[in-house]
């Protein structure tokens, strides 16, 4: 598929979007943002550690053996968006609001006899989501010199004779892209014009894990488990690219192009874990994730439309030659995802509160394209993602103050940007933000969090030499309930 105008949040530069790349993919795939319960995700998700509580179990399996009673748990919220974006000195803010499910399970417990080491068994069944990708901006400015066509003419200029029917050839039937017989080349009158251009991005979706696991408990300082996790998820990349000619230098007064691509993912993975208490507030964990195998598939649709001078619009669909609507674009590949490795430590203060921090290296540069329709499009991605990624340490902390039944939670979470030193977003880093409150006892759990996830990158809308990128500035809000009932 020719991917070269892609939409992730993790974007890099025009020079790394070549024709069939699938590397965008490869990082939202891989990417864990973990939202778990309100209280984890009060704390940072630093927990792997910890344990007792679903949002753990993600990340360390061994945070079922802490357990010591039955729990049905359930946790919503809603997501508020405050994006800004700033294109040849325009800014511009968008904000929406988005119902959002994070986690839910139930796990129970059966205890063994009291008299020997292995005090508890603990089976799980759940989901817990890994990745939200929901998002949008609008970019906006005014360019001098340069225009998406110029990306169409190169390719057109590349394949005379074949026009890609769902990119060249639609703005050729809209004459947004015009052949000199002369000079036998294509050109497009929008080129070296001041034009008004408006790209509006969005994403819907996300990835996450429906997980059976085991835990259990040796003599109360030794926490085991591990999970077999199904991952799945859906997404879909929307953007509409309009150029206005602000100046009335040609006979057309705009055109928008419109990009759809919809992505279904599937495959597993096996976690590990262990939790050790040397003493009696301090615990270790250790949480391995084992590679995914995940099997992609993708449809992909776009149109265009024109509108002259004298206010007539013109449309155009993929066609194939002789006139038929060519429908979706199908694509299918597999993608196998390296280990990751988390690390954590905890201590506690008696029954006042606790502390948490928790370490995960995740190695993007091993995240390989195993199978494609397209054999190009794998060799393409497998070099890029050697060339440009690269292995990420993220740092995770938290903490926790009881007030009787009532708690108080804050945390941060920072997670780093997988492109190499020297590439456009490798300074683009994560940082969460989250606070908390909850209430439990024995029976009742209810615990609500806020939290804050803020980046900036850089975006380029096509390959363009003249071409300066947009900033994006991402802020989500996030406002999550769980309730939780033991039996």
């Amino acid at each position: 598929m020719k991917k070269f105008l892609s939409i992730a949040t993790t974007l890099i530069a025009g020079t790394y979007l070549m024709a069939q790349s699938y590397l965008s993919d490869a990082i939202r795939v891989y990417d864990n943002y973990y939202k778990g319960t309100a209280r984890t995700a009060a704390m940072g998700n630093a927990f792997s550690s910890l344990g007792g509580d679903m949002g753990a179990i993600p990340t360390n399996p061994a945070s079922l053996g802490v357990y010591q009673s039955n729990e049905l748990l359930f946790s919503t919220g809603l997501l508020s968006y405050d994006n800004n974006s700033s294109f040849y000195g325009t800014s511009y803010k968008e904000t929406g609001y988005k119902f959002d499910i994070s986690s839910a399970g139930i796990l129970f417990n059966r205890k063994l006899d009291a008299s020997e080491d292995w005090k508890t068994v603990n089976f799980y069944f759940g989901y817990n989501k890994l990745n939200n990708l929901n998002s949008i901006f609008s970019i906006r400015g005014i360019t001098p010199n340069t225009t998406m066509m110029n990306e169409f003419v190169s390719y057109a200029n590349s394949s005379p004779n074949s026009l890609d029917s769902y990119f060249e050839q639609l703005a050729y039937d809209l004459y947004v892209l015009d052949y000199d017989t002369i000079n036998n080349k294509y050109f497009s009158p929008y080129s070296g014009i001041p034009l008004r251009q408006q790209r509006s991005i969005e994403t819907a979706g996300s990835l996450g894990e429906f997980s059976f696991g085991l835990g259990a408990n040796y003599n109360h300082v030794l926490y085991l488990g591990f999970t077999i996790n199904a991952r799945s998820g859906y997404y879909e990349d929307v953007y509409h690219h309009t150029e206005i000619d602000v100046e009335n230098k040609i006979t057309d007064y705009s055109y928008t192009f419109n990009y759809q691509l919809m992505t279904w993912v599937n495959g597993w993975n096996a976690k590990f874990g262990i939790i050790y208490r040397p003493i009696e507030p301090l615990r270790i964990g250790i949480g391995i994730h084992t590679p995914s195998v995940l099997k992609m598939r993708q449809e992909m649709y776009t149109t265009m439309t024109a509108v002259d001078d004298n206010g007539q619009t013109w449309s155009a669909e993929p066609k194939d030659s002789r006139g038929n609507n060519l429908g979706n674009f199908l694509d299918r590949y597999t993608f196998t995802t390296p280990f990751r490795t988390v690390i954590g430590v905890s201590y506690l203060f008696g029954e006042r509160g606790l502390v948490s921090v928790d370490y995960e290296r995740a190695d993007y540069s091993r995240i390989k394209v195993t199978s494609a329709d397209d054999q190009n499009a794998k060799d393409y991605t497998n070099d890029d993602v050697k060339s440009f990624l690269k292995a990420t340490n993220n740092l995770r902390a938290g903490g926790e103050l009881k007030l009787n039944s009532f708690y108080i939670r804050g945390g941060l979470s920072y997670y780093q940007s997988p492109y190499k030193s020297g590439q456009i977003n490798d300074k683009a880093n994560t940082y969460i933000y989250s606070g908390g409150i909850g209430y439990r006892t024995k029976s009742i759990v209810i615990d609500f969090a806020y939290t804050l996830t803020q980046r900036s990158e850089k975006y380029y809308l096509y390959d363009d030499n003249n071409l300066y990128p947009a900033k994006l500035e991402t802020g989500v809000g996030s406002y999550l309930l769980t309730f939780g009932l033991r039996f």
